[in-house]
């Protein structure tokens, strides 16, 4: 999985492309760490490249947004594919992490 992030303002917005899996958690992880320490308010993951999540994944995106949380900062997930968009349901993890739907320069649509 490739992980780009760009900065603006107090919101990094990380762009995944592959499969978001178990292998790739230490990568995530890292990106996250390096993000939070420039002292970001938002991070948004878009997850529009991104074909399947796994439940290592989603249990990393919850945790991620615990520890986000716990230091008054924010997660949001945007633009999933429909499967990937499905399996974050099932797993009911939109009831916690906000989507973004509209485009990501605007961030004029969240849904929780």
């Amino acid at each position: 999985m490739k992980i780009t992030k760009e900065l603006r303002d107090k919101t990094a917005t990380l762009r995944l492309e592959g499969n978001f899996t178990y292998t790739q958690r230490k990568p995530f992880q890292e990106v996250i760490q390096a993000v939070c320490a420039q002292k970001v308010d938002h991070i948004i993951v878009d997850l529009s490249q991104v074909g399947f999540v796994d439940s290592a994944a989603l249990g990393l995106l919850m945790i991620t947004h615990r520890q986000l949380q716990a230091d008054k900062r924010q997660l949001s997930l945007a633009y999933p594919q429909p499967t990937v968009r499905q399996i974050i349901e099932l797993a009911n993890l939109h009831k916690n992490i906000p989507f973004i739907e509209a485009s990501i320069s605007g961030l004029a649509k969240k849904s929780a």
